[in-house]
């Protein structure tokens, strides 16, 4: 059947599926299907020119996927910045498995080896976790659950082994365990405990904190800066919202990124009057700014500064995972968490987050509430958001996401949004929220990546197997 259409075809629906499933503007249900066109059409075709047009259609799947996502005042460029090392990832999946489909287990290559690559990508790179298929499913509160237990990689691996099998399925006109029984057997067995973990968590009673995410009007983003008139109002606005908020009962209030600016030559003064707001108001305080520190080439500090009720300054944290072409010097500061009333606190700021190996961090501090000072733009809203919600459920601590340009969240350890607020309506920028004093343990928080290990195991006992078969077969040749 799958022979009597013409394998372009193929690729045109690959590029159109690949492109409904991620990022913003999608559909999570045909993330499930999204590979299966890529994939019979390197079942179909042979010689180097087919593969050379296949890496065509697949960056061209990425770039209208980041495509989607880019607005002003985000530059055209970075659709390619994105979408072809995005594609180059992917790429090694694909030709593996064309290459060894018809060995035995080859179903499970395809999910193996993508979702290793997946794992290189947001662990290595700085294009951080973007792409990750498990980010498909963001709408689907039961099946996120299974975050708590595998993390990205075991969401992945089912959805890219629900693609192969689908394929193999058309491409042999055969169902077997691996192609059809087991992975349905594991997606049902996904969303019958993702639906308990979090139907559970909503029938026990928690001690809640009440906080607060405070927005900001700056619209600093780079040269020109805004006058000094401009910042004293921004600065005032921000005082009084924060005044409002803790009159409201805020105990933690934790600001945008880049709420502001500063000059160097200002920086003490406004360390001062930060200490006297946080004190004055008996709050802890994530005050996020930027301060320039030169203007050719263009460099600043985009950091927060954590205010205890004394009004002391615990901690100051420099953004550890600038954004590609973002101008902002990397802080290499280590993590840190402070007691508030019980609840252990830390914080990092917006594409940080996008690391799952940051929020591991603050897994190992144990956690209890992570504020993230973020600023977004039009085209990732609120997609950035719902992605810090995998971070949560991963290691089980709530996030304050205070969000310029976007949307912000109070989210708990399960991935539920108990209080959100977007900066494009028309509100007060001020969002109280209540959220749990205290995390919860995940097995994905103690065990870390050992299902991403497995995959790993399992291509290295594939491809042993198949050099062993290989040689067998040329020695009996030779026999």
């Amino acid at each position: 059947m799958t022979n009597k259409i013409h394998p372009n075809w193929y690729l045109v629906t690959g590029i159109l599926t690949i492109s409904a499933s991620h990022m913003s503007y999608s559909v999570d249900l045909i993330a499930w299907i999204s590979s299966v066109p890529f994939l019979l059409y390197l079942s179909q075709t042979k010689g180097w020119k087919s593969k050379a047009i296949f890496i065509m259609a697949l960056i061209i799947a990425w770039s209208c996927v980041v495509y989607k996502i880019i607005t002003p005042p985000i530059p055209f460029a970075m659709v390619f910045l994105f979408s072809i090392p995005i594609s180059l990832f992917h790429l090694p999946a694909y030709l593996l498995w064309n290459r060894f489909k018809e060995k035995k287990w080859s179903v499970l290559l395809f999910p193996a080896v993508i979702t290793t690559m997946e794992w290189i990508q947001y662990t290595f790179t700085p294009f951080a976790s973007w792409g990750v298929a498990a980010y498909t499913q963001s709408h689907s509160i039961s099946l996120m659950q299974s975050l708590s237990i595998f993390g990205m990689p075991g969401l992945s691996f089912l959805i890219y082994w629900v693609n192969s099998s689908m394929a193999e399925i058309a491409i042999k006109q055969k169902i077997t365990r691996l192609t059809f029984y087991f992975p349905l057997s594991a997606l049902i067995a996904l969303i019958l405990f993702g639906s308990l973990r979090y139907e559970i968590s909503k029938s026990k009673g928690m001690d809640m904190m009440t906080v607060a995410a405070v927005g900001s009007d700056s619209e600093v983003s780079g040269l020109p800066l805004p006058s000094k008139e401009s910042r004293a109002k921004i600065q005032s606005d921000m005082f009084n919202r924060t005044r409002q908020a803790a009159k409201s009962g805020a105990r933690l209030i934790v600001w945008n990124e880049a709420s502001t600016f500063c000059l160097t030559s200002d920086e003490p003064a406004w360390k001062d009057s930060l200490s006297a707001l946080a004190s004055s108001l008996n709050i802890y305080l994530v005050a996020s700014y930027v301060m320039p520190v030169s203007e050719s080439p263009f460099k600043y500090e985009n950091k927060y500064l954590f205010m205890d009720s004394k009004g002391r300054i615990a901690y100051t944290y420099h953004k550890h995972q600038p954004v590609p072409g973002e101008p902002a010097i990397a802080g290499l500061e280590p993590q840190k968490v402070f007691d508030i009333d019980g609840s252990l606190t830390g914080g990092a700021i917006c594409y940080d987050y996008d690391f799952p190996y940051l929020a591991k961090g603050f897994g190992k501090l144990n956690a209890d509430i992570v504020g993230i000072p973020s600023s977004d733009w039009r085209g990732i809203d609120p997609l950035h958001t719902r992605m810090s919600a995998f971070r949560a459920i991963e290691q089980g601590h709530s996030i304050l996401r205070s969000t310029r340009f976007g949307l912000s969240a109070a989210i708990t350890p399960y991935g539920e949004m108990t209080s959100q607020m977007s900066s494009f309506d028309h509100n007060d920028k001020i969002m109280m929220a209540h959220l749990p004093v205290h995390g919860v343990t995940t097995v994905y928080s103690v065990i870390g990546d050992c299902f991403l290990y497995l995959c790993m195991a399992f291509m290295v006992l594939f491809f042993i197997s198949v050099f062993r078969s290989t040689n067998q077969n040329n020695a009996a040749k030779t026999d």
